[in-house]
């Protein structure tokens, strides 16, 4: 089963989680676990038009309007490789990078809820279940 596990940084989870952009190259981002973010990705503005594949309506957010678009979340790693719905808003990706630099933005939960995620006192961890089904208990 394809894990990542990663201590806290400045006491926030965290996940490292490749995009392809629009020229095909991918782009390794380091962004806050958000668990109340109904947002799948939100990064700075700038690198959202590095990421976006198609736009799409924006939408009003906390932090004002959140541009909006289809990005490619290119995680082969752990099994993710899949169009998402990301957004760009410089405010949240400030609000992020406050805990560390290293933060670009925060993924929410509907990449979170592509696989299982949880966390202990040391570290926070996503993985993506198997899909070979465990075998019979009979």
């Amino acid at each position: 089963m394809p894990e990542q596990r990663n201590p806290y940084r400045a006491g926030r989870p965290w996940l490292r989680l490749g995009f392809m952009t629009i020229d095909g190259t991918v782009r390794e981002l380091e962004l806050v676990a958000d668990t109340g973010s109904p947002g799948a990705v939100i990064v700075g503005e700038t690198l959202f038009d590095q990421l976006v594949h198609d736009r799409v309506r924006d939408r009003p957010g906390r932090f004002g309007t959140h541009r909006a678009g289809w990005v490619r979340l290119y995680s082969p790693e752990l099994a993710l490789v899949e169009f998402v719905l990301g957004y760009g808003n410089d405010d949240t990706a400030r609000t992020a990078g406050r805990s560390s630099l290293r933060f670009a933005g925060l993924v929410g939960l509907p990449i979170l809820r592509l696989g299982e995620y949880g966390g202990n006192a040391d570290a926070f961890w996503f993985r993506y279940p198997s899909a070979t089904p465990p075998p019979d208990a009979s």
